[in-house]
């Protein structure tokens, strides 16, 4: 008996959300500061590397951040 074939896209990891879709409060997003700036993690309470990529917990801080363009979604 012959296998069905499957066009499944593969998964992504639960709780970590995609870029297409907007973040949600509780979620994991990637982020990164904006270029030029210097910006202090709240989860680290360390300042956020220029240019690396950094999981981060959607918060309502974190909204704001994204929608003020001091973080950029990756």
């Amino acid at each position: 008996m012959p296998k069905a074939e499957t066009n499944a896209a593969p998964q992504e990891p639960q709780g970590v959300a995609t870029t297409q879709e907007p973040p949600r409060l509780g979620e994991l997003i990637q982020v990164q500061v904006a270029d030029g700036l210097e910006l202090v993690n709240n989860e680290t309470g360390l300042d956020f590397e220029p240019g690396t990529p950094t999981l981060q917990t959607v918060t309502v801080t974190t909204l704001r951040r994204l929608k003020d363009g001091d973080l950029v979604r990756v």
